[in-house]
């Protein structure tokens, strides 16, 4: 398992607030460019011309243990150096003394400045991308996504004698850098546990629709909590804009069991020998109406796939829902480990790599042929028609006038 990642072995620094209020103009609105349950998040750049993101943390109020996210997420970031973990580049904890009036009085009252700051990754949150209806992720982009998430997971779980648990993995809590690769962040819930124990919490950690039954029944958190969250995660991914617009207001619960009955239908669908993609508008209206928006959605899948040469990718794509459903099973005794998810992956990675060799294989053919095309021509001026010169089997990537 790849467990270095291409970050610098820097320490994370100790910064001041000072320094944090003037790389980000005073915290100013221009450069606020997220906001999260436990803080606001700013765009500044450092002498050295790192561009970073500044957690700035909420100043304690009741209901808000913001004290043990700062530590969780500090020391648990420490101990990692991922290139699917976003890197943390440094930290503030200050505590100063601010005059403000109290009952009629003024008195000084303690104030704590608390920021973490993280590399600046360009693509901003996974969840806006899937969001976004200009989102145009191909399948192999949405495939690098899946698998930079999972060896991400794979890492926290089993990198180290005592294993992360994130408890909180979703596409909003998945960074992007420039080249689409994934980064997982936001440990404000992790926690560092045996990676064979189950724990238990008093309180809810998480969030709604990612959170397993074992959990919200009984509060039991299991390394198969982070892997039930990969699985709505994944689902979510392959659906693509349609998928999660459409079923945005549905809780996750809703959508997996929607995703499930599709999915069986598909296999039954298959074994008969009938083509999803062929069926008519006449077909789709007699299926029942709780999977018609995933048929539809599958419908794009297969109509984009239909345009390339790869006659081996709605086998991937097929494989990543398979995982994906395997990991939101209601009994955790039944999803795989995050190892297992990985090694699954890698059977994938095979036949991507078959695939892209079949690519580079047909370019260099018809290269080869239109080279030899053009010798012809040149040697045979009495050949002037182009209408026989392409080979039947590249006929379809020519237009010949």
């Amino acid at each position: 398992m790849e467990n270095e990642s291409q970050h610098s072995s820097t320490t994370p620094r100790d910064f001041t607030f000072q320094l944090l209020k003037q790389i980000t103009n005073d915290f100013s609105e221009d450069n606020r460019i997220g906001v999260g349950g436990y803080g606001v998040v700013y765009k500044g750049t450092l002498d050295n011309g790192e561009v970073i993101a500044v957690k700035k943390l909420y100043y304690k109020h009741p209901g808000l243990d913001s004290d043990k996210q700062f530590q969780n997420e500090c020391t648990n970031l420490m101990r990692v150096r991922h290139q699917n973990i976003v890197r943390l580049v440094g930290y503030c904890h200050e505590i100063r003394h601010k005059c403000v009036e109290h009952n009629g009085k003024y008195v000084f009252a303690m104030v704590e400045d608390r920021a973490l700051c993280f590399e600046y990754l360009e693509g901003g949150s996974l969840d806006k991308h899937l969001s976004d209806e200009s989102c145009g992720f191909g399948w192999h982009t949405r495939y690098k996504i899946i698998k930079g998430i999972c060896e991400g997971l794979n890492y926290l779980h089993n990198g180290s004698k005592e294993s992360i648990f994130h408890l909180d993995l979703k596409p909003a809590n998945i960074l992007l850098d420039r080249n689409m690769m994934p980064k997982i962040g936001d440990f404000g819930l992790s926690r560092l546990f045996d990676s064979t124990e189950t724990c238990s919490t008093k309180g809810i950690i998480g969030t709604p629709g990612y959170m397993p039954p074992e959990y919200i029944n009984r509060f039991h958190i299991t390394p198969k909590f982070d892997v039930f969250s990969l699985g709505v995660t994944i689902i979510k991914i392959m659906a693509g804009h349609q998928g999660y617009s459409n079923f945005a207001d549905m809780s996750s619960q809703e959508f997996i069991q929607l995703v499930r009955k599709y999915h069986l239908c598909q296999t039954i669908l298959f074994s008969q020998n009938i083509m999803l993609y062929r069926l008519t508008s006449v077909h789709v209206c007699h299926l029942p109406a709780y999977y018609v928006s995933i048929v539809q959605v599958h419908g794009n899948w297969e109509k984009a796939l239909r345009t390339t040469v790869l006659s081996d990718t709605s086998h991937g794509v097929k494989k990543c829902i398979e995982i994906a459903l395997k990991c939101v099973e209601a009994d955790r005794a039944k999803r795989p480990t995050i190892a297992e998810v990985v090694d699954e992956l890698s059977k994938i990675d095979t036949t991507i790599i078959d695939e892209l060799n079949k690519i580079d294989t047909a370019r260099s053919s018809t290269i080869e042929q239109v080279t030899n095309l053009r010798s012809n021509q040149a040697f045979n001026p009495c050949v002037n028609s182009g209408k026989h010169l392409v080979p039947p089997s590249h006929r379809a990537f020519f237009t010949v006038v």
